[in-house]
């Protein structure tokens, strides 16, 4: 195998090629813009946070549906209530 001969001008041109500028360094994130970034433990808390925060809201809302559940049924007799409550005027006299 013949190893290819690469001239300095070859070496040169491949470096600015491929090799990152000060330019484009600057344009990253330095070590300072990284620590305002949450961390995973920040992120982990957050996640626990949100979960148990969400947790209550959904027990909260369990416990509503459990409070309207017998809506239905005290509609229903609030009406027969309202029907029998008419009859009984109607006979007394007293139709509003």
């Amino acid at each position: 195998m013949v190893d290819k001969v690469t001239t300095l001008e070859e070496l040169a041109a491949m470096i600015q090629r491929t090799m990152a500028s000060k330019e484009d360094l600057k344009a990253m994130a330095s070590k300072e813009d990284l620590k305002a970034m949450a961390s995973k433990e920040d992120l982990a808390q957050l996640r626990t946070e949100v979960r148990d925060g969400f947790y209550a809201v959904n027990k909260r809302i369990d416990l509503l549906r459990e409070d309207i559940s017998d809506l239905p049924d005290i509609r229903e007799e609030l009406k027969e209530h309202g029907e029998r409550l008419t009859r009984m005027e109607g006979k007394v006299g007293v139709a509003v």
